[in-house]
């Protein structure tokens, strides 16, 4: 098969291992993470803007490696070429090889702040993104002397513990997905939960997502595929999503 993926940057080494072991001729773009930080609306249009460029060019699917991040797939429509994406909660779900595990694992660990690769090689947002990032929408990225010169002195302290992202975290876990600089990065992420007094632990990944999303395995369990002149919905079955009708 002929397919096109656009995937966000954060599976760009686990992406490129998939590639090398397909028999699928794969063309595939990488998309900032720090979309992820824009409001719903932004995020889902610049994804769009790609799957539309490459609409009509011949390709038997377009793939999307990405989850529900942000609900940004709700509402997203296939107009000539199918799309495919896994059916996961976000990268982690991805990451860890199946939505089920991550989510016994996500009620079973409440806290959990996770890492990867990808995220950690990824943390910085350019200028462009920063200006009209939820961060600056709801003010979390005033610096203290904006914060004192609006609210006063005598509130820095307690509007800095309530606007602090990280306060109902507790614990660092590490997803290791044997690409380069993994085990740099999960002593990284270790020595950054041991300074804040969290627990840390470093979970096996499993990249069997990604490579049957490239090698064009998409069982209805694990995958959705949106056909032209559908859209995505959201469910609240454990599938998460499923393709409807779209109205013109």
């Amino acid at each position: 098969m002929r397919l096109k993926i656009i995937s966000c940057e954060v599976f760009q080494q686990e992406l490129s291992n998939c590639l090398s072991k397909t028999t699928n001729e794969v063309e595939i773009e990488f998309i900032s993470k720090g979309i992820h930080d824009l409001r719903q609306h932004e995020m889902k249009r610049r994804i769009e803007k790609s799957i539309r460029k490459n609409d009509d060019k011949g390709f038997d699917a377009i793939l999307l490696g990405y989850g529900l991040c942000n609900t940004w797939v709700y509402g997203l429509k296939a107009e000539i070429t199918p799309l495919v994406i896994p059916r996961s909660h976000d990268c982690i779900g991805i990451l860890m090889g199946s939505h089920t595990k991550y989510e016994n694992y996500f009620h079973n660990n409440p806290g959990t702040y996770f890492q990867s690769v990808g995220w950690m090689e990824n943390s910085s947002n350019s200028n462009s993104i920063k200006k009209r990032s939820l961060k600056k929408l709801y003010g979390l990225d005033m610096t203290d002397k904006e914060l004192i010169t609006q609210f006063g002195k005598e509130n820095l302290s307690y509007l800095k513990a309530r606007l602090d992202q990280t306060r109902n975290y507790k614990k660092i876990t590490f997803i290791d997905t044997q690409v380069e600089m993994s085990k740099k990065l999960s002593k990284t992420a270790q020595e950054k939960a041991e300074s804040k007094g969290w627990a840390f632990e470093e979970l096996e990944g499993n990249t069997r997502l990604l490579q049957r999303l490239v090698d064009g395995i998409w069982n209805k369990n694990e995958f959705l595929i949106i056909k032209p002149g559908e859209k995505v919905k959201q469910t609240y079955k454990k599938d998460l999503i499923e393709s409807v009708k779209a109205t013109p």
